[in-house]
């Protein structure tokens, strides 16, 4: 039996229509904010500075709160994302507002989409990531684990160790290379990267014309980490390989997926 092809059209005629709702309904009215008085003012996961920080504010930002610390100078305040957590009051002024003018359709339907399907990113308060991306190198098929000690939010040093495994031969990849993050934090963050490694090169036991030999590995590229809600954040690379040694040189391209744990 043939599916109907109209599900798919469906689905995503139904996703639209919520947001399309959501945009039109809009967000109640707050009525209390705060405005960042301080240079920098972590966010935290509780109301005291022992929770753990889920956001780095900045001077000037606003929030709307939606509820204030029983103990202590503490408002519980809501994040772009719609998620929520604690700032010190000794940190932010309070205020009220009136009414304000409502924003556009295509504001609004921009701001839904984003609540509901984007978090905040977990890299800025992370020491170590680990990835696993596969895809495929020179059109044949890739899996590489990239793990990554985190030196600051921009830059982190990454490791990448894999396999592409092919028709007449196995390459073995392994190597080091750096990180930039370009905009750290951002929900959806690009980033540049480079590394350099070997590939061993292991014929098929079928295979009696290609020798088994190891060359140098050089790779530069880039991509994306995207994070969804509850933090899990997906991942998307470029990148063009060399592979050589003293007599000869090729290259293949790499695009590759996966998913990303930060610790």
């Amino acid at each position: 039996m043939r599916r109907p092809r109209s599900l798919p059209r469906l689905a995503l005629a139904l996703v639209f229509a919520i947001s399309l709702l959501g945009a039109l309904a809009g967000p109640a009215a707050a009525e209390a904010y705060v405005r960042v008085i301080a240079q920098a003012a972590p966010v935290h996961s509780g109301p005291a500075g022992t929770y753990r920080t889920i956001y780095d504010a900045h001077r000037d930002e606003v929030f709307e709160v939606v509820e204030r610390g029983t103990r202590g100078y503490w408002f519980r305040v809501v994040l772009e994302d719609a998620t929520t957590g604690w700032i010190f009051g000794e940190l932010v002024f309070p205020f009220e507002v009136g009414p304000e003018q409502r924003p556009g359709l295509l504001r609004r339907m921009g701001r839904s989409i984003k609540r509901a399907i984007l978090g905040p990113s977990p890299q800025p308060y992370a020491d170590v990531e680990i990835s696993f991306s596969a895809g495929m190198l020179d059109r044949e098929g890739l899996f590489l684990l990239r793990p990554a000690v985190l030196i600051d939010s921009r830059w982190a040093i990454e490791a990448f160790g894999g396999l592409s495994p092919r028709g007449q031969k196995d390459v073995f990849l392994g190597g080091v290379g750096w990180t930039l993050r370009l905009v750290p934090g951002a929900a959806i963050g690009p980033y540049v990267a480079a590394g350099l490694g070997a590939a061993h090169i292991r014929p098929k036991a079928d295979n009696f014309i290609d020798p088994e030999e190891t060359l140098m590995g050089l790779a530069a590229g880039g991509g994306f980490e995207m994070t969804l809600k509850k933090q899990i954040t997906i991942r998307t690379d470029y990148r063009r390989w060399i592979l050589f040694d003293e007599n000869a040189a090729n290259g293949g391209n790499e695009i590759t997926g996966g998913l990303a744990i930060f610790f």
